[in-house]
């Protein structure tokens, strides 16, 4: 593998071990001022453990910004979500400013969701001759992943995190990373409220494509 470009995305990573780190109370995680502490500290205890352990030769931090175009084009876009706790909510300033701290470049864009932006900057670095490495909690992703782009999951706990490979992505999802995207236009996504064909699901979904390779050859 050339030097590696590590890409965080920060949302789904404060998200992620905040949930792991409060399933019992989240008022264990807070200052003497009161103030919540769960997600900064469980995303800076990852943070600290990419650095020490696989010391990346480059590392960015991606978040998202609110509003994206996808709002305009679908209203009920993420319609069906739960809204982020609001102790949550409040943690990420916090969570930029260790960002800013470590002085890792922060990169976000108005309009867009960091799934654009990681996807984007990825493609770009594999052309400008790197490996990428994205840790995500987001399986859209999975759509990325190459020879040279490893998309890191979470398991059922921070520890049984996986790295997905090509083949990693075929034996998980049932297609190979190049027909992600077509699955979900069949099947749908229901996290994010988008609905698929009516009647196909994911097995018909995935033999069709196996048949057809993609939703025009269906057509």
């Amino acid at each position: 593998m050339p030097p590696t470009l590590y890409m965080i995305d920060g949302h789904a990573l404060a998200y992620r071990t905040y949930y792991a780190l409060t399933r019992g109370s989240s008022n264990a995680f807070t200052t003497r001022a009161g103030e919540p502490t769960a997600g900064v500290y469980g995303f800076t205890s990852v943070l600290l453990r990419i650095l020490e352990q696989e010391q990346p030769d480059y590392l960015v931090v991606v978040f998202d910004t609110g509003r994206t175009f996808r709002d305009d084009l679908f209203p009920e876009y993420k319609g069906t979500r739960e809204k982020m706790p609001d102790d949550l909510v409040i943690q990420m300033a916090r969570v930029r400013q260790i960002v800013d701290a470590f002085d890792i470049p922060r990169l976000e864009l108005e309009g867009y969701e960091a799934d654009d932006v990681l996807g984007s900057v990825a493609r770009q670095a594999v052309q400008d001759g790197l490996g990428v490495k994205i840790i995500t909690g987001d399986r859209d992703l999975l759509q990325l992943v190459t020879d040279r782009i490893i998309v890191n999951l979470p398991g059922r706990s921070l520890s049984d995190a996986k790295d997905y490979f090509p083949a990693d992505v075929t034996e998980y999802l049932g297609v190979p990373p190049r027909q992600v995207v077509d699955l979900k236009a069949l099947i749908g996504d229901k996290s994010d409220n988008i609905p698929g064909v009516a009647g196909v699901g994911e097995k018909t979904a995935i033999s069709l494509l196996q048949q057809y390779d993609t939703l025009d050859g269906i057509y």
